[in-house]
C-alpha cells in the first residue's frame, strides 16, 4: 500500500476536534469515555457513523488508514466518537468499559468498515491479523 500523506490543515478530523483537550460544552471526562463506550456498543448507529466519516473525511482517511504503521481500527472508532459528538479522541479509555465480547464486536465493525474505505480505493482488504501485523496489540 502506498501511504498517502496529507497536512494537518487538509485533515477533516482537525476541525472536527479530534485532537482537542476537552470534551465539548460542560460535558465531563467520564460522560465523554461513556458516550464513546454507548457508542461502541450500539454496532448499527456505529457502522453508520464511520460510514458517514469514509465519505466526508476524505483526506483524513486516506492520511491515516494507509498508513500501516498506526492503529487504524481505533483511528476510526475514534474518529466515529469525534465525527458523531465533537469529542476528542483522548476520551478512548470509553473503549475499556466495554466487555471483552463488546470491544470485540466493535472491533470487528471498525475493520469491516476500514475494508468498505480500502474496496472503494482499490486496496486490498485486511483481516483482524494483518491489519495488526505492523502496529502494537490491542484495538483502542
Amino acid at each position: 500500500m502506498n501511504r498517502i500523506f496529507h497536512t494537518w490543515d487538509k485533515w477533516e478530523c482537525y476541525p472536527a476536534g479530534f485532537y482537542e483537550v476537552n470534551a465539548p460544552g460542560k460535558m465531563t471526562d467520564e460522560e465523554a469515555e461513556e458516550t464513546y463506550a454507548n457508542l461502541l456498543s450500539d454496532i448499527p448507529e456505529f457502522k453508520r457513523i464511520m460510514r458517514l466519516l469514509i465519505k466526508d473525511w476524505e483526506n483524513s482517511c486516506e492520511h491515516y488508514l494507509t498508513n500501516e504503521k498506526m492503529n487504524r481500527i481505533a483511528w476510526m472508532g475514534q474518529s466515529a466518537l469525534t465525527y458523531k459528538y465533537r469529542i476528542p479522541a483522548k476520551y478512548r479509555g470509553g473503549y475499556h468499559k466495554l466487555s471483552e465480547e463488546q470491544q470485540k464486536a466493535a472491533d470487528e465493525a471498525a475493520l469491516q468498515i476500514i475494508n468498505e474505505w480500502m474496496e472503494s480505493q482499490g486496496y486490498e482488504t485486511l483481516t483482524m491479523e494483518t491489519i495488526q501485523s505492523k502496529t502494537e496489540a490491542n484495538i483502542y
